[in-house]
């Protein structure tokens, strides 16, 4: 019976221990990958790929598509730090951005005015240009 209450104790410590500080929540990174569509009135849409290319277009694609990449840089910062490159004419342009990813939700926006404080949440602002996003239903 002793041996069996020492088991016990034992195994509810285990369940009870704490989350290593090392532990990998899932990476934003690879939860990312897909089609995304503006919300509301904006037509935009970005398709972002496993190997970090972004892809941004209106209405459909081809449409004034242009190319970047995506990296994200911080996803355990408040607001998620993340920074794209543009790779299509004029390339090497890049911007810090801010992002917040929820689901099927993804908001973001780029930092174009540091100078007017960012916000703590990824929200409309004077020192962002603002994207909210939903995943697209994937093709059939």
């Amino acid at each position: 019976m002793r041996t069996a209450f020492v088991l016990l104790v034992a195994a509810g410590g285990l369940v009870a221990a704490p989350v290593p500080k090392d532990f990998k929540k899932a990476d934003d990174a690879k939860l990312i990958v897909g089609t995304w569509m503006g919300t509301g009135s904006d037509t935009v849409r970005f398709a972002f790929a496993a190997d970090g290319t972004l892809r941004t277009w209106q209405g459909q694609p081809g449409n004034g598509q242009s190319e970047w990449t995506w990296a994200v840089v911080d996803q355990n910062a408040t607001p998620k730090k993340a920074r794209i490159t543009r790779t299509t004419a004029p390339a090497g342009q890049a911007f810090d951005c801010v992002y917040e990813l929820t689901g099927d939700t993804l908001k973001f926006a780029l930092i174009m005015n540091p100078e007017k404080g960012v916000p703590e949440q990824v929200e409309r602002h004077p020192a962002l240009q603002f994207f909210a996003t939903t995943r697209a239903a994937p093709d059939k």
